[in-house]
């Protein structure tokens, strides 16, 4: 004998009539695409990516590829920012390398005003060549040069003026690649995600034992790269060595950054500290 209703899935049982579905600034993963597919959406209205236009500075960077030469680096921010940006949901534009001289860094900037957002990399340290700064002033105001933190003391933000009465924000990060990509995760990423119109933007953190101490000799916020580990439930981190910010393998070999906070002049091994997770890697996790 069958009961009344067995192996009947009742209308509405998912999702009733009426129901919110999908709260705006909801992220489409795959489990929101197919519950739109389940009821008979073919398009929703979302927000579109912003395009992120990426710009090295100096006359000392080459591009990967060519020939390398006395004096001179590779440009390794525009990839390591691009990489970000395609990360959190943007779309990143490649405008190449400005030449410490004011027809190319003009003629770059106007390519980056078609775009919904700039970031350059290099020219706001203390002491770096001026045009860079000139330039962008002359485009729009700059906030601010300089955050509390480390790497990344050098950071640049301000809104630049477009054709059409467009505003165009601005991100300048520092020259020194480990110190541009801790900025970008801090600042850029959030600035993405604003964008795209997600209200969460604060990166999460796992609280972890520390296995050896962090020094904070100069009262600013430390990111410090590391590598975090679980045992016997215990979420553990280790520094990956010299924190030069030069230091770019330090920073593939991170999962994470470790944060001292900028009035603690030392953390020692076995404190609590907070971690921003760089990946969630399933060995850990």
């Amino acid at each position: 004998e069958v009961a009344k209703g067995a192996d009947i899935r009742p209308a509405g049982q998912d999702v009733r009539a009426g129901a919110l579905v999908l709260a705006k600034g909801s992220t489409l993963r795959p489990a929101e695409v197919g519950v739109l597919a389940s009821l008979g959406y073919d398009k929703a209205k979302v927000v579109r990516r912003p395009v992120v236009a990426i710009l090295a500075t100096g006359d000392e960077l080459l591009e990967p590829g060519e020939d390398y030469g006395a004096g001179k680096i590779f440009n390794s921010n525009s990839f390591s920012v691009a990489a970000g940006v395609l990360r959190y949901g943007g779309v990143p534009k490649l405008l190449g390398i400005a030449r410490d001289n004011l027809d190319s860094m003009n003629a770059k900037l106007q390519e980056g005003l078609a775009a919904d957002m700039l970031i350059t990399s290099a020219g706001v340290s203390k002491g770096d060549y001026d045009m860079v700064k000139d330039v962008l002033s002359q485009h729009g105001k700059i906030d601010f040069w300089s955050v509390r933190m480390r790497p990344a003391k050098p950071l640049a933000f301000g809104v630049l003026d477009a054709p059409a009465g467009r505003k165009v924000p601005h991100l300048g990060l520092p020259g020194n690649p480990v110190s541009a990509m801790v900025a970008f995760e801090q600042f850029g990423r959030a600035a993405i995600h604003k964008m795209m119109g997600k209200t969460v933007l604060a990166k999460p953190t796992i609280e972890a034992v520390l296995d050896e101490p962090i020094h904070n000799n100069d009262g600013r916020r430390v990111y410090a790269r590391a590598i975090i580990t679980r045992q016997n439930g215990t979420y553990h981190v280790k520094l990956t060595g010299d924190q030069g910010s030069n230091l770019l393998t330090s920073m593939a070999r991170a999962n994470g950054l470790a944060i001292c906070p900028e009035d603690v002049p030392k953390m020692d091994a076995g404190e609590l500290v907070q971690v921003q997770m760089l990946d969630w890697p399933e060995d850990v996790f």
